[in-house]
């Protein structure tokens, strides 16, 4: 239901803001159907206040419905309008805990609006606004772990230049905010309400057969829910360093190559850590119209500071997740196409240093009205 609000407030909005006369279209709109069998399992012995119907391994089987699309609002030589619209649900039916079986279902929804504007023949203008929601009904213990639902509001402002002899530039400024929605007995979820800033800044050189794209950016973050003890700086206050290269390869196969690092410091000694990561995609065409993609993302991540108890922020698990998965992809007719994919991921919870590894079995089809 807040996916579908959300999407319904963007179009109002986007209704203001184009003028009558403006020929909207869709430039792409994709409708997702697909069900998952999945299995988790964790070792949680850093959680020293365990949820009583906790377990070490779960199953479940999931279906999901899925839409997604970029609305074009106005199409100028000079300038673009669009809305992109994602929304979905997921039902899931869990087995393997203690203490009763979770049917968790998960509402998301985002909606961005989006204007590029030439800045004469030398650059190019971005800027956005978006809105994302989320709810989860019903959400489990460990080790089946689910995001609590939130809304995140957010900005960015971006400056990217032409390419001088095969090489550009381009930086870009973003805010957001985000309010978890806490529950009667899970209060301590207030304390993850968060607002941020950054700015990130690349070049990139690219030719016929690809690219290589450096980066860098900095962000800070404050949560006035979370008490840093200091009574001169009281609420806790983090700020982040992140810079790395991506290498892509265009031809028969696609290749991309990714490094990144990240430092993450703060006032409050728990949240600091260190993280590098290495990841890789490549996607080939097989017989029968076939198409293979493998990806794999290797994360290794050190508190600065020893901890036994530490509540992250969620989307940080996420940030700093191992990730592989195979997939096998096929058009069956004109406007659908199906994919069978064969995934694994290991990631935090949202506890510090407590991770668990999902493996997974899933089917999804893609239909494209138009």
């Amino acid at each position: 239901m807040r996916g579908r609000v959300l999407a319904a407030v963007c179009v109002l909005f986007a209704a203001h803001v184009v003028p009558a006369e403006a020929q909207v279209r869709w430039r792409d709109l994709v409708v997702t159907m697909g069900g998952s069998m999945e299995r988790y399992t964790g070792n949680f012995s850093a959680v020293t206040v365990p949820v009583v119907d906790s377990t070490d391994h779960a199953t479940a089987s999931v279906a999901e419905v899925g839409v997604r699309g970029s609305l074009l609002l106005l199409e100028q030589p000079a300038y673009t309008l669009t809305l992109d619209l994602d929304g979905g649900v997921r039902q899931a039916a869990a087995t393997g805990f203690r203490l009763r079986d979770y049917a968790p279902r998960e509402w998301v929804g985002t909606g961005a609006l989006r204007v590029r504007r030439a800045l004469g023949s030398a650059a190019s203008l971005t800027a956005s606004l978006s809105a994302q929601t989320r709810s989860v009904h019903d959400r489990p213990p460990m080790p089946l772990f689910l995001q609590p639902g939130f809304s995140t509001f957010g900005g960015t402002v971006g400056v990217s230049t032409r390419s001088y002899d095969g090489v550009s530039f381009d930086v870009e400024a973003a805010g957001e905010t985000a309010d978890y929605r806490a529950l009667e007995f899970l209060p301590q979820l207030d304390l993850l309400d968060r607002r941020s800033a950054g700015v990130e800044a690349g070049a990139n050189w690219s030719n016929s057969r690809g690219w290589i794209r450096f980066f860098a950016g900095l962000r800070w973050s404050e949560y006035r829910h979370q008490p840093s003890f200091d009574p001169s700086d009281p609420f806790r206050r983090d700020r982040s360093v992140r810079a790395g290269l991506t290498w892509t390869h265009r031809g028969a196969l696609f290749v991309q190559v990714g490094l990144e690092g990240v430092l993450n410091r703060s006032n409050s000694n728990r949240p600091e850590y260190d993280a590098l990561s290495a990841s890789a995609l490549v996607t080939a065409p097989l017989p029968g119209d076939v198409t293979l993609n493998v990806y794999a993302l290797l994360t290794g991540k050190s508190y600065v500071h020893e901890t036994d108890f530490a509540r992250l922020v969620p989307g940080e698990e996420a940030d700093n997740a191992s990730v592989a998965f195979v997939q096998l992809a096929r058009a069956v007719a004109s406007n659908l196409d199906a994919a069978l994919r064969l995934g694994w991921t290991r990631a935090e919870t949202d506890i510090a240093d407590a991770y668990y590894q999902r493996f997974g079995l899933s089917l999804r089809m893609h239909y494209r009205p138009f």
